[in-house]
């Protein structure tokens, strides 16, 4: 009896620590909820970069410090990976140069605050499932933390025809962007000829024209001059519209 009695008395203790919120809620853009799941984004060898995008807001009632670990569980040998987390920029590493990597950029965040992460992946031509657990943790309090698995697959598609063959593609990432923050617009031709990736606004006024340089390239434009909400990138080629993509600008934390 000695020993049930405390076992019984700290019953109560853990069933209430078993239900304590999420320290933030983890969704996807279409605003489903990720805490403790895992995302797939499939794509190519040849994709210049592949995506996720996860929303993390924070639970509760006090402020709190937030930071963001990442940790590789699998590794494709020749490809890399980088990301934005808030409204920072990190550089590509090297898979397995970094195992386990945290952000040196901790966020102060209020209750209900939102926070954006871009995870990249650049596969370089490789074929393979490369998987990373990504941990948002309360500096003051490391224990206190939420995990998403994100996982992206370039062997489902391998044996698919290559997209060049399916036609040109356009990319925005980060996306949402936080206005201020530079965008960048991947493109992909299929065919040589004058080109150029053009911003316009949800009323059909353009905003931006860059020349493009080769088959496949980066347009790096500014959004200081955006106003938030949804914007529209054009690859243009020859006087025609070939590819067609999305993006919203958010305001400033």
């Amino acid at each position: 009896m000695k020993a049930i009695l405390p076992l019984l008395l700290m019953l109560p203790a853990l069933a209430l620590h078993a239900q304590a919120p999420e320290l933030v809620t983890l969704r996807d853009p279409d605003g489903t909820v990720v805490n403790g799941a895992t995302i797939t984004v499939q794509g190519s060898p040849q994709d210049v970069d592949l995506e996720a995008v996860v929303v993390a807001e924070l639970n509760g009632t006090i402020t709190r410090t937030i930071n963001l670990l990442r940790r590789e569980s699998s590794l494709v040998p020749g490809s890399q990976n980088h990301l934005f987390w808030n409204v920072n920029m990190y550089p590509p590493l090297a898979s397995g140069a970094f195992p386990t990597w945290v952000s040196p950029d901790p966020l102060p965040m209020a209750p209900q605050d939102t926070a954006v992460l871009n995870a990249i992946y650049r596969p370089n031509g490789t074929v393979g499932t490369c998987c990373f657990r990504h941990v948002w943790y309360d500096v003051g309090s490391p224990s206190d933390s939420s995990w998403v698995n994100i996982c992206f697959d370039t062997q489902t598609l391998a044996g698919m025809p290559d997209p060049a063959a399916i036609g040109p593609s356009l990319n925005a990432y980060p996306n949402p962007v936080v206005g201020g923050a530079d965008v960048a617009l991947e493109y992909q031709l299929t065919e040589g000829g004058s080109a150029r990736v053009v911003i316009y606004g949800s009323l059909g006024a353009r905003a931006f024209v860059r020349s493009t340089t080769g088959f496949v390239g980066r347009a790096v434009l500014p959004t200081s001059t955006l106003a938030p909400g949804v914007w529209f990138a054009a690859l243009e080629q020859d006087g025609r519209v070939v590819a067609t993509h999305r993006f919203v600008v958010t305001r400033q934390p």
